[in-house]
């Protein structure tokens, strides 16, 4: 296991994992307040806020943090935001072609199988935002 989370990319998806749980929890949570759109937004900040601390802490902890916590974090959330584009653009493009699949087990789960190969895009231009820009040992 120590050999795995030897490489920044390993933690980096294991936070992403973690990630998820706290945006579902907290879009859970917050709908029960507020309408679904605006928990999801809030959802998202709360899950990248998460992940940015944990990045910061776990993922990329023996790089020297020159940069102003406040400063880091923005940048954070605009890279999750940057790398939210293409994973919705992907997801969108399959689910256009959800109405061509017949297999009726395929097409109750395709929502959800959707969501994967847009998450991974998502997930390799956040890291790399992460580790080149965010995240850079200066």
């Amino acid at each position: 296991m120590n050999r795995i989370l030897k490489h920044s990319y390993c933690r980096f998806a294991l936070v992403g994992g973690v990630g998820f749980l706290v945006d579902l929890t907290s879009l859970i949570l917050l709908s029960q307040c507020v309408p679904y759109t605006i928990a999801r937004g809030l959802s998202f900040w709360v899950a990248a806020s998460s992940n940015w601390w944990w990045n910061r802490h776990f993922t990329f902890s023996d790089n020297r943090h020159k940069k102003t916590a406040v400063l880091e974090w923005l940048q954070f959330l605009s890279g999750s935001l940057m790398a939210f584009i293409p994973n919705l653009g992907v997801y969108l493009l399959l689910i256009k072609i959800q109405p061509f699949i017949h297999h009726h087990g395929l097409t109750a789960l395709w929502p959800y199988f959707a969501m994967m190969p847009g998450v991974f895009i998502g997930m390799c231009i956040n890291y790399s935002l992460s580790r080149y820009w965010v995240f850079r040992d200066q």
